[in-house]
């Protein structure tokens, strides 16, 4: 039997038994599963285009509307298919090409040439100097510590100079690589990887001449086993398949991505020297296929922090026979090496950076750091998964068909990715929404949505108090009527959920604050990391209370902070130093032990408080 997904293309070969979202994860395609196949959060709607269709169940009855059930529309997870079949899946690769569009590496970067490649002639050996073959193309390469780093390049060593032709040498500073025969060029290339627990992206460069050369990204498919780390460290723990098949499934995404570079760009597998890595804590153990069991309990301690440097065919990457990975160091148990990536490209530790900065990496996880008065600070908050949509009602990725910017007037404008019918709500929609409910008085600080008949006493348009309707779920603001699909909704359940994560990251900076002695009015900059920061509205995050109200202009959106700095630590051995000496000399702040967390947590929680 055979499954088509649409409008991929792709075809999979199968057996009964399985799920559409399973078969789709064994194919490739990112179908978002944030229940973990539970059938509970309705995320993974796909259409049925062609095939029989088997009975709905209860769980599908439950999260699919009148109008999806009557136009072919199931959960991959709930269906299993015993005959042949076409689907239609959602897109969801604009997540991961957004992340492509923000990447500049920081001014006054300097690339650092590891690699190079020679063309030397070894002058014969005689009876007068009988110098070993080593020990003269020590001498023609000027490099006396020249050692060789993998032995089969000595076999070709010994091969190439019977011949008594030019050969090209490839050497990383005094390691001899590779040799082959004649002369190469330009075929030295190292990619950098930044894996996020939604979307993986990958930087190839070329690192003979410090040049980028491509940029691609996909949805990491660890997500089909959990939206969020703990629900991944969970699925690991309950067997060592499991931890072995998340490892599998990362470590064949980074091969897919190099195989999108070879062929696009004409390069060989074998020209491929160096990874670089970055990613939380929990992505660089799966990486390795080490258990992150105990980051999901209480004290929260990682198997290790440093970070790692070993052969690429060790953990499963494909490259030249002697390329080497580097996994840049984590600083806790929940702030990992993405967040040193990230105080690499944002520079908030340089010497020469004065002030006082706070970086913060907004997602299922809200990593804060605090920068200033010679110290760093860092720490981690459960955000939750609302500004990622997981637990919005009809919350979605930043995918097509996503509202993604939302103003209110007589009317409720939207923008939807894509120019199409709006499916859902992504993160930076549903804090526009959000803040714009406060702004007009639709919703009071308290959280609550506010009656009609007190909205017109308050002379709010009635175009805008009809928007306001009792359905399934409870009261709801009507965001986009949609003839296509459901019509997309706000619930107060989803106003709840952005306070819970607005609160948790509002919290964690107030305590970090107090133990470095500032109010909001010291700090000198704020840097908000990763494609989220990149594409919310500003003033609307500062007006639900996530970002501090200060100067806007003094608040700066990285880009792929991760990305670019795992970019620097591919390219410079000073800044792969300097990660690690980063990583060390930042103080973690655990915030369940401060005394003052659940305090200012409640406080947090009302709108308009700072």
């Amino acid at each position: 039997m055979k499954i088509t997904f649409l409008p991929q293309g792709i075809g999979h070969h199968f057996e009964p038994g399985k799920s559409v979202l399973e078969l789709a994860s064994e194919s490739g395609i990112p179908i978002d599963g944030n229940c973990a196949g539970a059938g509970t959060c309705g995320k993974c709607k796909i259409k049925l285009i062609e095939g029989s269709m088997p009975e709905l169940d209860d769980k599908e009855m439950d999260r699919l509307t009148e109008y999806e059930v009557a136009n072919g529309f199931r959960l991959a997870c709930r269906l299993k298919p015993e005959s042949d079949l076409v689907v239609e899946v959602p897109l969801v690769e604009e997540t991961a090409k957004r992340k492509t569009k923000i990447m500049n590496l920081p001014r006054g970067f300097s690339f650092e040439r590891t690699y190079k490649q020679l063309a030397i002639v070894l002058p014969p050996a005689t009876l007068v100097h009988q110098e070993s073959d080593m020990e003269r193309l020590q001498a023609a390469c000027g490099l006396p510590n020249l050692h060789v780093f993998d032995a089969r390049a000595l076999s070709k060593l010994s091969s190439c100079t019977r011949e008594k032709k030019a050969i090209s040498v490839t050497l990383r500073g005094d390691e001899l690589i590779d040799i082959e025969p004649g002369q190469l060029e330009g075929s030295c290339y190292g990619i950098a990887f930044d894996i996020g627990t939604t979307t993986v992206v990958a930087h190839l460069w070329n690192l003979l001449t410090g040049e980028l050369v491509g940029i691609h990204a996909v949805a990491n498919p660890q997500g089909f086993y959990g939206a969020d780390v703990i629900s991944r460290i969970s699925f690991a723990g309950e067997d060592q398949k499991n931890l072995e098949l998340l490892q599998k499934r990362i470590v064949d995404s980074l091969n897919g991505m190099a195989a999108n570079f070879i062929g696009e760009y004409g390069i060989d597998r074998s020209q491929l020297m160096e990874f670089v890595v970055a990613g939380n804590t929990t992505m660089s153990h799966l990486l390795l296929g080490v258990d992150p069991s105990r980051l999901a309990l209480s004290p929260f301690v990682p198997v290790f922090v440093k970070g790692v440097t070993g052969n690429a065919a060790d953990i499963g990457l494909d490259g030249h026979r002697s390329a080497i990975y580097h996994l840049m160091p984590n600083i806790a148990g929940h702030v990992g090496s993405d967040i040193v990536a990230g105080i690499l490209a944002s520079g908030i530790m340089e010497k020469e950076t004065e002030g006082i900065h706070l970086m913060l990496d907004i997602g299922t996880n809200g990593e804060i750091v605090l920068a200033g008065k010679g110290r760093a600070i860092a720490c981690s908050t459960a955000a939750g998964p609302a500004f990622e949509g997981a637990s919005i009602y009809q919350g979605m990725r930043a995918a097509e068909g996503a509202i993604e910017k939302i103003h209110i007037t007589d009317d409720v404008d939207i923008h939807v990715i894509g120019d199409c019918f709006p499916k859902g709500i992504c993160g930076s929609g549903i804090i526009d929404a959000v803040a714009e409910l406060l702004r007009l008085g639709l919703v009071d600080k308290s959280g609550k949505f506010v009656k009609p008949e007190k909205l017109r006493e308050n002379k709010v348009p009635e175009s805008i108090v009809q928007r306001f309707r009792k359905g399934s779920n409870g009261m709801e603001f009507v965001l986009a009527y949609n003839d296509q699909y459901e019509d997309i909704v706000i619930l107060q359940k989803d106003v709840r959920e952005v306070q819970l994560a607005k609160a948790a990251i509002h919290a964690g900076i107030v305590i970090m604050m107090k133990e470095m002695g500032i109010t909001f009015a010291d700090l000198s900059q704020v840097h908000i990391a990763g494609a989220f920061g990149n594409y919310i509205s500003i003033e609307s995050g500062v007006i639900i209370g996530l970002l501090p109200d200060i100067d806007r202009c003094r608040i700066i959106s990285e880009g792929n902070a991760a990305g670019i700095g795992a970019c620097m630590t591919l390219l410079s051995k000073e800044v792969r130093k300097g990660a690690e000496q980063i990583a060390r000399s930042i103080q973690h702040m655990e915030l369940s032990t401060s005394n003052d967390f659940t305090e200012e947590y409640i406080k947090a929680m009302k709108f308009g408080t700072e």
